[in-house]
């Protein structure tokens, strides 16, 4: 008994259903899998442009107040360096989480948002690091009366060095702070949010 030419292509129906059916299938989860990176992608920079923002935000918080607290007070005295001190911890936050960065995709904003922070944070460690030596310096002169005129005097050029170097590192600070709105701007959009 011979097979009609007809059976074959019922069954090759078949199988050509069981074909576009498997192709219909995986298509559908490739265009799934993408849809679904392609909103994952867009919730991380979210995410990460709302962590930059609130870190720059912070740091520009506490950097308003130890201004403030040089022009009401001491100029120099311990409330504005513990405020100094406080910024440069929340500047810390941002070196934990640093590869976070890479989630915005927006390369230049990237190389904008980490100069930034370089720039703005190098300024505060020089200013903290010469407010201490100039403390040490000061009870040095202070608390020894038996200094040599030439050692006081040796002592007394190094403040004047380090008392310009403090007022070039806020200069500097200050130069930097003044870029963070224009910043924030830029992350405004990515974060779906206003800082």
């Amino acid at each position: 008994m011979r097979q009609s030419v007809f059976d074959y292509i019922d069954n090759l129906d078949t199988l050509l259903a069981v074909i576009i059916g498997a192709m219909l299938a995986t298509g559908g989860a490739l265009v799934a899998e993408l849809v679904q990176e392609r909103l994952g992608r867009k919730r991380r920079q979210r995410d990460a442009a709302r962590f930059f923002g609130e870190v720059l935000s912070s740091v520009d918080r506490v950097l308003d107040r130890a201004f403030a607290s040089m022009e009401l007070g001491e100029r120099w005295g311990g409330v504005s360096k513990r405020l100094f001190r406080t910024a440069l911890d929340e500047t810390a936050i941002y070196e934990r989480n640093r590869e976070r960065l890479f989630e915005i995709q927006d390369i230049a904003l990237r190389r904008v948002i980490h100069t930034h922070f370089l720039e703005e944070t190098v300024p505060i460690v020089a200013l903290v690091e010469t407010w201490d030596e100039y403390d040490e310096i000061t009870r040095e002169l202070d608390d020894n009366e038996q200094l040599s005129e030439a050692r006081r005097t040796r002592l007394k050029a190094d403040l004047e060095r380090l008392d310009a170097a403090r007022e070039g590192g806020l200069a500097s600070t200050k130069l930097k702070h003044a870029e963070t709105d224009r910043i924030l701007a830029q992350l405004e959009p990515l974060a779906e949010l206003k800082f």
